[in-house]
């Protein structure tokens, strides 16, 4: 969530605890891959698998398909801090991995009758990827020999089972107060985070039917585990009774307390999961709104979240007339599709780019066309126009996985031995200059220079690849066509 649609991210970045605490972000990432891979290794250690050594192991760390470039990076470069090596490790997008995993499975582990791996090609499915924190939404097609291409960029928002959790959080506020609540926070942490698991199993129960007025059931009432702590806390710090507290809230009349279980009306719980449902039914409705959408009948509903009945039926009442997919225990099939990624790094063929990606160039100046602030004058006395966004990709063009976009370079000063270009990206079609409202530097590529050739032959062709889960980037000598050492940097 941190990391999600975040720009000018910065390796310095921190994370707070529910204590307000800070901490680094990468450390906090890094500690946690590290505890993953160690566990993994001791598992195969111990598990009568000794002869797997960590150099075997090709490892897949799945991020959301809505991260930025700069996200990415920092995820690779903590998963670098706990120990993997750079050569065997490969990034891939949550929904792709789901829907890879998908294709391989049999139709009577679908909820929805419809059989992924059987579709034919041409055959198009939309995936929504909803998971605690994000919801990943893309739109993939058959391609013959069973592969996969994106036909629409990945898109989505922070619309997770987390803000239902938040809401119940902010119930919770509504009836102790925020002091009350942070103060129960900090001096009974364990109590807190008995309470937040409860609820994560709790909410996957409950469903549109979970209310006396529907059902015809006399299950009117959810009831949640409300720690004594709380309560002892807030009569400690008001000195009112927490019972007759209660009756002075909104919600006198649709929440009780016996001991430590909170009686709320089903009707309340079930506003928790509003916002985020129909942030993704609005989301959603917008996509099959476009004509190249408009003929995907299948839905495929992934992820930890997608298991709520509220959002499974908030999906199926709004879009009847599509066929809702939903995989037996959804919230593994990324990991598990994983996997399958990791030994077919190729399956998803084709990708949608998500901006406009450019570079920073000078041309020569056009008196009324160009921006008189931008005007420079060369080394060699040259008018030129500074800022101009040179395009490579554009949003919405179609790429291969392998495809990459070449440009040459020449060295910029004859004493340097490296010189940078900087790498811009936009949502808009055509920019003109890199300063357009909406651009943004994605990063820097550096080229280093052997300063033994002569400056005139400094020239580089320099190749971009958008096409795969992350940026990659080369340049060679143009002379000798030999590969000198380039990287891009994404962070601050």
């Amino acid at each position: 969530m941190l990391l999600m649609d975040k720009i000018g991210l910065e390796r310095g970045l921190t994370l707070e605890d529910a204590t307000g605490k800070e901490l680094s972000a990468k450390t906090v990432f890094s500690m946690a891959i590290k505890y993953l891979k160690d566990d993994l290794l001791k598992q195969c250690a111990t598990g009568g698998a000794g002869i797997v050594k960590p150099n075997d192991i090709m490892w897949i760390l799945t991020v959301p398909a809505i991260w930025n470039d700069s996200a990415k990076q920092f995820m690779r470069e903590a998963a670098l801090e706990a120990g993997l090596s750079t050569t065997k490790l490969k990034l891939a997008l949550e929904p792709e991995t789901a829907s890879l995993f998908c294709r391989h499975l049999p139709m009577n582990t679908m909820i929805g009758g419809i059989d992924i791996s059987k579709m034919k090609a041409g055959s198009a499915y939309m995936v929504i990827d909803a998971g605690g924190g994000t919801v990943d939404i893309t739109v993939h097609q058959v391609i013959e020999g069973g592969g996969l291409k994106e036909i629409h960029k990945a898109s989505g928002g922070a619309w997770g089972g987390t803000k239902v959790d938040e809401a119940y959080r902010q119930f919770l506020i509504s009836i102790v107060g925020n002091p009350i609540f942070q103060k129960f926070i900090n001096k009974h942490m364990d109590d807190y985070l008995d309470i937040t698991r409860e609820f994560e199993i709790k909410k996957r129960t409950i469903g549109p039917l979970t209310d006396s007025r529907e059902s015809g059931t006399d299950h009117s009432n959810v009831v949640i585990r409300f720690p004594l702590a709380l309560k002892k806390v807030f009569e400690e710090e008001t000195g009112e009774d927490f019972h007759a507290a209660i009756k002075q809230t909104a919600f006198s009349e649709q929440i009780t307390l016996s001991r430590d279980k909170l009686k709320v009306d089903a009707r309340i719980i079930k506003r928790f999961f509003d916002e985020a449902t129909r942030s993704i039914v609005d989301h959603v409705k917008m996509l099959f709104s476009m004509p190249a959408l408009r003929d995907v009948s299948v839905i495929l509903l992934v992820g930890g979240f997608s298991e709520s009945k509220m959002l499974q039926h908030a999906i199926q009442k709004e879009f009847i007339r599509k066929k809702i997919v939903v995989p037996h225990e959804a919230g593994m099939v990324v990991l598990k599709g994983a996997v399958v990624f990791g030994h077919d790094t190729g399956a998803i063929s084709e990708r949608i780019a998500k901006y406009t990606y450019g570079v920073a160039t000078r041309i020569d100046f056009i008196k009324g066309e160009h921006d008189e602030k931008y005007k420079v004058v060369d080394d060699d006395g040259n008018v030129k126009c500074g800022n101009i966004f040179t395009k490579h990709v554009q949003i919405g063009q179609s790429l291969q996985s392998d495809e990459s976009f070449q440009r040459g370079y020449h060295s910029p000063d004859s004493k340097a031995s490296s010189f940078t270009v900087q790498l811009f990206a936009t949502q808009n079609e055509n920019p003109k200059y890199v300063t357009d409202p909406g651009c943004f530097k994605v990063g820097e590529m550096r080229v280093d220079v052997d300063t033994n050739v002569p400056y005139k032959d400094r020239e580089f062709i320099v190749s971009l690849s958008f096409g795969d889960t992350e940026l990659h980037v080369k340049a060679l000598e143009k002379s000798t066509g030999r590969e000198t050492t380039c990287s891009l940097n994404c962070l601050d």
